[in-house]
């Protein structure tokens, strides 16, 4: 048995009420029975009154609850009910436990007010002994927490236990355990531990324990008995924290287990008087030499009184001390409620009863008392068990482990430090690292690294300095095992990434990347370090599409520039492109101009990969609009490489032309043969693309490269003329400006004229252009003769002779309309005249109207009826109400109309002035003409008049 040490958790207090050193309602009391609850502390007396003490510690009127005697009372159900075990009077069937409802409002006084007897009404009343059974006294009592089970124990050596069933019932019969004849039953208590409940029964010479079911199909099984001898009166509990019973007995104190029975003792010197149990300590009062028992008879003086000693022992599985010890004079009871310990003593003057309080001191104290003496594993327990913040337990740890490393104890101290990365980490991983590393002692911080990655508390930071300290001892296979072993949920893979290609670690770094998914950063251990190109690839290939797409994006130009073949074949596989360039139907597919910056460093390669799938033999192979999207790319790649062999084949020629004169060197010839065949890709590409926008981007790139075929047909497509004409102009192409007004001159007329100045112009010889373009303009009378011959003369080399043909032409035509215009003229006179004779007749000869039917309804004239110079007649009722001819009418209006017109405008003076002045030669003289057809010169009108006036 272990010798405990001793410590003080508890300050001793004197119950008083103000003014008085002691509480005078105590002092006279004769206290039998008490307990505790958590806002109360109930006495019984041996009259059979109940007194309750609340929180304040003032007294309240007592109650009777038996007539005779109270035995023993407990409290269950959090303080919501009593237990009381007593006598009511001297006849059979006196012996009787009650229950009452301490919820009623006034509690059990409540219950006496209301009875005309003067007695409390408890909600169950019932006797403790069978009828017809003999009566003895009953000596203690115990209820399970629920109130389901009551255990009573007698002197005839058994225990009465009342079930739920039992408790409600006028007639209750009880489950007898033990034998009649037995020792005296000394206490009974119910261990509660999970889903099981077992009743400790203890006499003077025994104890055993009993497993009690609760519910419908209860049964009770004795566990263990130990006949080694029992406990007195009072000196036994139960600990639940470890539990078992404790039974205080000869200089020790034991515990019971429920199933082995007794497994363990503690020494503790004096005669056992009391047990009890008070959170995790129990309580133990001891005589010293039989000095007096609780409840025995008191000495006649205080001084002749009997000592006892009451110890508090803290009863933790690994931690045992007495929390305190001190002397008492003459303890009658103790008693745990209201948070505190309590003890009754009648140790006041003329043996007055005395209630102290054992007052257990805040942990923050107890911790302090524990650092102080340097026991600082029992001050960590003591905080982790007493609910302390986190960071109080750290702290402890924190002095432990110092005290340790001041004594160079390394490896003990790290297992201190290490205890706060239990606790979540309230102790900062930083204090802990720096101290190690001062000392040097990189392989301790890698271990509380270590353990910090293994509590998924580790940070980035952490990840790279453990990796480092691994590096820094070379342990290679320690590095290994780490990464191997470790779940990457304990570290930052990002951190052991970089640190290890830092090291020059790059197989594991390689390994934790394809190990934690992290492809994007294999594929670059691998092409930087390993430089394994062809097996990158394959690698990429097997990823989803959508993520080998964006790898790609990032390391296609070191995979171009390295293993071209091989990325061309993967980009295939990754677009969904078989090897004859046609998509598969795999779902959704990364756009293949999104690769397209690959090949930025291999533009021949795009090239061909371009042609392959816009060119391909059977047509192009992608959908429409992806085609077309890169169908600018691989223009102009195209037209690049045209321009490019050109250049070389120029530059070839002129390399030879003076060694071998009037031969074409073999290089410069097949340049131009393989740029002649490529034009003709080139215009297939760009009529495979008819769209506005194709044909824009065609003419910006074949306008910037000089390819002049694709740039002359997209500037056709578009209508863009003048583009064509300007660089023919710049180019002095006299033949090609002739091909374009032949081809779009039709479209704009304009043409015709912009290539005869620019050919007059010109200083070179382009008699034969000039008279095509003369020719054409000659035919659609583009341009008066006048302007013709102002164009030509700028040109001081084009004689006459030049253009006779195109002279002769034009006077030919102007003799053939002035002969015209001159039969016209004869006609005009002619039909003068005869209008004139017309009119004359009418004016002088009688006109006779032979017709005898209306030229409208065709029904016969009759009176009164119309008749016409134009030789028509109708009904009156059919001519119009602007009383004009109806037949002749419609043909004469818009004539009408014209004549009235012009003479409006000929009477309009201003207007023609206006048009006078605002133009001078021929535009004067055509403005005269257009007026001279409105009649304003007519003689004899107004206008005439006026013009001739002036304004």
């Amino acid at each position: 048995m272990q010798k405990l040490r001793r410590l003080n958790f508890f300050d001793k207090h004197v119950v008083k009420q103000e003014g008085s050193d002691v509480h005078p309602g105590i002092q006279k009391l004769s206290i039998s029975c008490a307990c505790g609850a958590p806002d109360h502390l109930w006495l019984g007396s041996r009259d059979g009154e109940l007194h309750r003490l609340d929180q304040q510690f003032a007294l309240q009127p007592p109650v009777r609850i038996f007539d005779r005697d109270l035995t023993d009372i407990t409290v269950v159900l959090e303080g919501q009910r009593l237990v009381a075990l007593g006598c009511d009077a001297v006849a059979s069937g006196a012996t009787k436990y009650k229950i009452f409802d301490l919820r009623r409002e006034g509690g059990i006084a409540a219950g006496n007010a209301a009875t005309s007897a003067g007695l409390a009404a408890p909600l169950v009343t019932n006797r403790v002994f069978p009828q017809r059974a003999q009566e003895v006294r009953a000596s203690c009592l115990a209820a399970n927490s629920a109130l389901t089970l009551v255990a009573i124990g007698v002197d005839s050596g058994v225990v009465y236990l009342f079930r739920g069933s039992d408790l409600g019932q006028d007639r209750p019969y009880p489950t007898v355990l033990g034998t009649e004849g037995d020792p005296p039953i000394t206490s009974v208590h119910f261990l509660e531990h999970a889903n099981r409940t077992v009743l400790y029964v203890c006499s003077t010479e025994s104890v055993c324990s009993w497993s009690v079911l609760v519910g419908k199909d209860f049964e009770q099984k004795q566990l263990s008995v130990d006949t080694a001898g029992g406990p007195e009166p009072h000196c036994s509990c139960v600990l639940p924290l470890i539990n078992a019973l404790l039974v205080a007995r000869g200089d020790a104190i034991f515990a019971y287990d429920p199933d082995q029975g007794n497994m363990s003792a503690m020494q503790l010197d004096g005669d056992k008087l009391h047990m009890s149990q008070f959170k995790s300590y129990f309580i133990s009062v001891t005589a010293e030499g039989g000095l007096g028992s609780l409840g025995g008879v008191t000495a006649p003086s205080p001084s002749s009184m009997p000592k006892q000693t009451i110890t508090v022992c803290l009863a933790y599985p690994h931690m045992r001390f007495i929390a305190y010890s001190n002397q008492f004079t003459d303890v009658t009871h103790v008693v745990v409620g209201m948070g505190s310990v309590f003890v009754i003593s009648r140790g006041g003057a003329d043996s007055n009863t005395v209630l102290f309080e054992l007052r257990e001191k805040d942990l923050t104290e107890q911790l302090d008392i524990l650092v102080k003496k340097r026991m600082f594993e029992w001050a960590a327990e003591t905080a982790l068990r007493g609910g302390a913040a986190p960071s109080a337990a750290a702290e402890i740890y924190r002095q432990h482990g110092d005290a340790l490393f001041e004594k160079r104890a390394y490896d003990q101290a790290l297992a201190v430090y290490t205890k706060t990365v239990d606790l979540g980490l309230p102790l900062e991983p930083s204090y802990v690292v720096e101290r190690y590393l001062d000392a040097q002692r990189i392989g301790h911080v890698a271990k509380y690294l270590k353990r910090l990655h293994e509590a998924n508390l580790a940070e980035r930071e952490h990840t790279a300095l453990l990796l480092k300290c691994y590096t820094k001892l070379k342990d290679f296979s320690t590095l290994g095992s780490f990464l191997e072993t470790t779940p990457v949920s304990q570290y930052d893979p990002a951190t052991a990434i970089e640190v290890l290609e830092s090291a020059g670690y790059y197989g594991l770094a390689a390994e934790i990347a394809q190990k934690v998914d992290r492809q994007e950063d294999y594929v670059r251990i691998s092409l930087e370090h390993f430089k394994s190109y062809t097996k990158t690839t394959e690698f990429i290939g097997t990823l989803p599409k959508a993520r080998a797409s964006r790898i790609l994006a990032e390391h296609g130009r070191v995979l171009m520039r390295n293993a071209p073949r091989d990325t061309v074949n993967l980009v295939r596989g990754i677009c969904g492109l078989r090897g004859d360039g046609v998509p598969k139907t795999e779902g959704p597919l990364p756009r293949l101009d999104e690769l397209l910056p690959m090949f930025v460093d291999s533009q021949p390669q795009l090239e061909l990969f371009l042609r392959s799938l816009l060119l391909a033999p059977g047509g192009c192979t992608l959908p429409p609009s992806e085609a077309e999207s890169l169908y600018p790319t691989l223009l102009e790649l195209m037209v690049r490489s045209h321009a490019a062999l050109l250049r070389d084949a120029q530059l070839a020629a002129g390399a030879t032309s003076t060694t071998q004169p009037g031969t074409a060197p073999q290089s410069s010839h097949d340049s131009e043969q393989q740029a002649r065949r490529l034009s003709g890709e080139i215009m297939r590409l760009i009529r495979q693309y008819p769209s506005e926008a194709a044909l824009a981007s065609a003419l910006m790139l074949c306008q910037t490269y000089g390819f002049t075929d694709g740039f002359f047909h997209a500037a056709e497509r578009l209508g863009r003329y003048q583009l064509l004409m300007t660089w023919c102009f710049e180019q002095r192409d006299a033949r090609r400006l002739l091909d374009v007004c032949k081809r779009c001159g039709s479209a704009d007329q304009s043409l015709w004229v912009q290539a005869l100045s620019f050919l007059a112009e010109d200083e070179g010889n382009h008699m034969e252009e000039i008279s095509e373009v003369l020719k054409h303009v000659e035919e659609s009378d583009l341009m008066p003769l006048l302007m013709v011959i102002e164009t030509l003369q700028k040109n001081p080399s084009i004689k006459v002779g030049d253009t006779r043909a195109y002279l002769q032409g034009q006077f030919g035509r102007l003799v053939e309309s002035v002969e015209t215009s001159r039969g016209k003229a004869r006609q005009d006179r002619q039909e003068i005249m005869r209008m004139q004779q017309e009119i004359t007749s009418l004016r002088t000869q009688a006109q006779v109207f032979s017709s005898t039917r209306c030229a409208q309804c065709g029904l016969s004239l009759e009176v009164p009826a119309v008749h016409f110079f134009c030789g028509h007649s109708y009904h009156s009722y059919c001519v119009q109400s602007d009383g004009g001819c109806p037949k002749c009418s419609a043909e004469a209006l818009p004539k009408t109309s014209l004549k009235e017109k012009r003479e409006a405008q000929a009477r309009n003076p201003e207007e023609f002035f206006k048009y006078l002045h605002g133009g001078g030669g021929e535009v004067g003289l055509q403005a005269i003409g257009e007026w001279c057809k409105f009649g304003a010169f007519d003689a004899g009108t107004p206008a005439a008049t006026r013009a001739v006036d002036g304004p």
